[in-house]
């Protein structure tokens, strides 16, 4: 008896499992196409579809000719009209229909004979655009109840199944696609709520950037109804929260627009229409709406839409796709929507003029970037046009930012970012740049950059996006990149110079500049970054606290301008010692409650110069320490021939001071400093590298240890911020402080310090930075 309960109970479950299944013609309960009439006509033709148990809500019947879907004009169980899309290109196409999960195919195929437009026709507009040339686009451009249609399309998701069964560089992101996608089956819903700062809805984030993509992408590769189920769950859930943000933290909305845009379009067929319905009214409340309030009447808390960093282009970027998703809704506000956004991203993209750099560092690079390329790939695919945003110089070359960030064993960050040190750590960027610009340069140092990251690693790209656009035939066209040995990024401000390319235990240096208040900076102008022998052996930068504490954006006090003072007033972002100078390759005058630096000071160059024995930078710092210094020049050199990097500070206090010279280093544990004080031996990994003081005669070196526990406040702060700071600073775990300090000083001074391969190296007589050439 028990048998045929289960026998009966496993029939049951197989009989469900088909109720999503398509067929070929015949009868789904019920359902049928008997004929269609007529069978040919030009676009924008009336067709009416004769059978059985259809719909008799019109909104209910999904009907799709090729790539295109629409509803019916009118309905009843036995009959749909409907009205052949505009824009579709001549061909025959199979019609079906889907009613309540259940699809029928008809026998006979509709052809097109003529075509009134949509055909293909690309405009030539450029920005300033308007609602009507946005709406000429769209209907020039024929994607007109096509879907998916975004990032991707039916034909792109086939090419992509197949290439996944034969290339080894992809099918390992398909798999963890799929993978993640079943976890996340598996996982509870998520629920509203604001973090510690009552600002942000975490669970937005993880939704759109984590789980969204490799649900869409699941069932469009295996159309396995499970994952748009549990995405549509999600959203559905979403529908009844207070808010996305639009109102408070608009960047929440921004990355939620985004996510109900791929969702709205890759899970189309899957969505019944007053699921769509739904989803829309909530992108329209929660986003387009408050969206629309600020760019056009300025009602909201931060008025991110007339700023040049990644909340613009996110910002505008998920509000883009969103109305390109759901744009037959209403073209006419979908259509304004767009132009407005789209005038609005051009000063995020001229940002990173001239050469492609962003002063974010590579975290808010990538994270700003990739969101708004999304709204350039689905305006080109929907529109046939970015109307110039992505003509810019910058722009076409910031696809190699993160390689000329990098060196042999790390790439350099900055601000509020993670630390990218070792091989397998290095910042990575994405096919999109390349496909897009057809660089097949780009693209084969790309391909070679994820070898070379994730050598260790089954999955060697940057994730579904880059499997999106990857192309083996351009990476099969492109060379071996060949970088410069010595450069400078306009934009972040940051100097480079390599020893050679032909190994990774080359030498290599860089040093940051440009402006303390850059978006997400530090009070880092003038710290330096130094690699050899395969190691890190100086980090610039310590990243920052993640996730950010309530008041990390927050003013604080004393100010820089205060007088000398002890006293801690308000807790902001210049309390923390991750954005403090003294947690980074800097000097530090005077130390006490304030900022170290200028926030509003700025690093230039003041002089420089390279050739085939090497290459320096001199940076004016002056304005950084205005307060302490009336003089302050920082230079960095590498001489190839030597293989010596120096370090040389020229300064004159204001008044009599105590100066430190600080450097972070991950091979402090077995640091070991010689007798007189003047040669630092850094053992990283079992190699020796060598830091030797050549002025002032007074100086020696002190080595800090990490802590596992505790930031490495100076001794003058450790008893300001300890308590006050207690439990709000990350412990500086991996990284141990070789430092100097000086007292007394009252006159024009200079710190000199050279890196040499050996404790006993010859190094070159002291010359002033102004006299600097590559070799003396």
């Amino acid at each position: 008896m028990r048998k045929l309960v289960y026998l009966f109970v496993v029939c049951l479950m197989l009989t469900s499992a088909c109720k999503k299944k398509e067929v070929d013609g015949g009868q789904v309960k019920g359902l049928t196409i008997n004929d269609f009439f007529p069978v040919s006509g030009k676009d924008s033709t009336i067709v009416t579809i004769n059978g059985a148990n259809f719909s008799a809500a019109a909104n209910l019947n999904l009907i799709t000719i090729g790539d295109f879907s629409t509803t019916p004009t009118t309905a009843s169980v036995n009959k749909l009209v409907f009205v052949i899309p505009p824009g579709i290109p001549l061909g025959t196409y199979p019609i079906s229909v889907k009613v309540n999960g259940v699809t029928v195919i008809a026998s006979a195929k509709f052809t097109v004979t003529q075509t009134s437009g949509g055909s293909g026709i690309v405009s030539t507009a450029k920005l300033p655009i308007d609602a009507a040339i946005v709406n000429k686009s769209f209907m020039d451009w024929g994607k007109a109840g096509v879907h998916p249609r975004l990032l991707f399309s039916t034909t792109d998701i086939s090419r992509i199944k197949s290439l996944a069964l034969t290339d080894a560089f992809a099918k390992p992101t398909y798999d963890n696609i799929i993978s993640r996608a079943n976890t996340i089956l598996s996982s509870p819903l998520l629920t509203y709520g604001l973090d510690g700062a009552r600002l942000r809805i975490n669970n937005i984030h993880t939704f759109s950037n984590d789980q969204v993509p490799f649900l869409v992408l699941a069932y469009q590769f295996t159309k396995d109804v499970r994952y748009a189920k549990r995405c549509w769950d999600q959203f559905n859930a979403m529908t009844t929260w207070p808010d996305w943000g639009g109102t408070r933290h608009f960047l929440d909305a921004g990355i939620a627009a985004k996510a109900a845009a791929m969702a709205y379009d890759g899970l189309y067929d899957y969505l019944t229409a007053d699921q769509r319905a739904k989803l829309v009214k909530a992108v329209r409340d929660f986003v387009l709406t408050p969206g629309m309030n600020l760019i056009e009447r300025g009602v909201g808390p931060f008025r991110w839409n007339l700023s040049n960093d990644n909340w613009n282009g996110i910002c505008h970027g998920g509000m883009i796709m969103a109305a390109l998703a759901m744009y037959e809704t209403d073209a006419a506000y979908m259509s304004r929507v767009i132009a407005l956004c789209a005038n609005g991203t051009l000063k995020y993209i001229q940002s990173l003029d001239p050469e492609g750099a962003s002063e974010e560092g590579m975290s808010y690079w990538s994270y700003g970037l990739s969101n708004t390329f999304q709204a350039f790939e689905s305006m080109k695919r929907v529109l046939s046009t970015t109307y110039g945003l992505t003509d810019n110089n910058g722009f076409r070359q910031t696809g190699w930012f993160p390689y000329y960030m990098s060196g042999p064993v790390g790439t350099a960050t900055i601000g509020d970012d993670f630390i990218y040190s070792g091989k397998a750590n290095k910042f990575l960027s994405y096919f999109w740049f390349a496909n897009h610009f057809n660089d097949a340069g780009l693209a084969k140092a790309h391909y070679d950059a994820c070898m070379e990251r994730n050598a260790a690693s089954s999955i060697k790209m940057n994730g579904w996006l880059d499997l999106l656009y990857y192309s083996p035939q351009l990476v099969s066209q492109g060379s071996a990149a060949s970088y410069p040995l010595f450069g400078h990024l306009e934009g972040i401000e940051y100097m480079y110079i390599h020893e050679n390319f032909n190994s990774d235990q080359a030498l290599y240096a860089g040093i940051h500049g440009g402006a303390n208040d850059a978006s997400h900076g530090h009070l880092d102008a003038g710290t330096f970054f130094i690699q050899a022998l395969g190691e890190t052996y100086a980090q610039g930068n310590l990243g920052a606290e993640n996730p950010y504490p309530g008041d990390f954006f927050s003013n604080a006090t004393p100010t820089y301008a205060a007088s000398p003072t002890n006293s801690l007033g308000t807790i902001g972002r210049f309390s923390y010692y991750r954005v403090r100078t003294e947690s980074k390759n800097c000097l530090v005058f005077n130390p006490d409650a304030r900022p170290e630096q200028n926030p509003s000071g700025r690093a230039t160059i003041s002089k420089q110069g390279h050739d085939a024995s090497g290459g320096y930078f001199v940076l004016d710092l002056s304005s950084c320490y205005s307060r302490d210094v009336s003089s302050y020049k920082r230079g960095m050199k590498m001489n190839r021939n030597t293989g010596i990097i120096t370090i040389q500070d020229e300064f004159t206090p204001t008044r009599s001071s105590t100066v430190y010279w600080i450097m972070h280093s991950p091979a402090t544990d077995g640091l070991q400093i010689s007798s007189d004080g003047k040669t630092a031996a850094m053992n990283r990994n079992g190699k020796l590298y060598y830091a030797v003081i050549k002025s002032p005669s007074n100086a020696t070196f002190t080595k800090i240890d990490r802590s596992e526990t505790l930031p490495l406040y100076l001794p003058e702060t450790v008893n300001i911020f300890s308590t006050a700071m207690a439990n709000k600073n990350s412990a500086n775990r991996w990284y141990g402080k070789l430092q100097i300090r000086l007292s007394g000083v009252n006159s024009a001074t200079r710190i000199r310090v050279d890196f040499v391969k050996s404790a006993s190296a010859n190094t070159p007589a002291m010359a002033d930075l102004d006299t600097w050439t590559s070799t003396n």
